[in-house]
């Protein structure tokens, strides 16, 4: 069988959202292996030190930095956090679901969930250490 062209042009999109997107220019903007299915995070900025800072532009004012963060290009993270997402959208028309995301604090529990989520995972993986 056969892939048709409409099925292979939309898996090529999906491929380059949800997986190691190399045809980017800015690839890998994190860590080669990367997911890029968030490339623009949807919690930026968290504002959460172990993950990011503040930094000084050249013009004195300040922008949040994650450019060490590698949390959200995880394939598990990635896929909990859409998962998270479409959970809580699924009844949801496009433009009803943007709204309830445009809610930072929506976001933050998202986020939190996730990370409470992936921590539980590793004590549980180290013997509870």
């Amino acid at each position: 069988m056969v892939m048709i062209e409409l099925a292979k042009k939309h898996l090529k999109k999906v491929l380059e959202v949800c997986g190691a997107n190399r045809n980017c220019e800015y690839y890998p903007c994190h860590f080669d292996g990367q997911v890029c299915l968030w490339c623009y995070c949807p919690f930026y900025p968290c504002e959460d030190e172990n993950f990011g800072e503040w930094i000084e532009r050249k013009d004195g004012t300040k922008v949040w930095s994650c450019m060490n963060c590698h949390w959200i290009h995880k394939p598990e993270v990635a896929c909990e956090v859409l998962k998270e997402i479409l959970e809580l959208t699924k009844d949801k028309s496009i433009d009803e679901a943007i709204g309830l995301l445009d809610d930072r604090e929506v976001l933050l529990k998202i986020r939190n969930k996730v990370l409470e989520k992936f921590k539980k995972e590793k004590k549980d993986d180290t013997g509870g250490c």
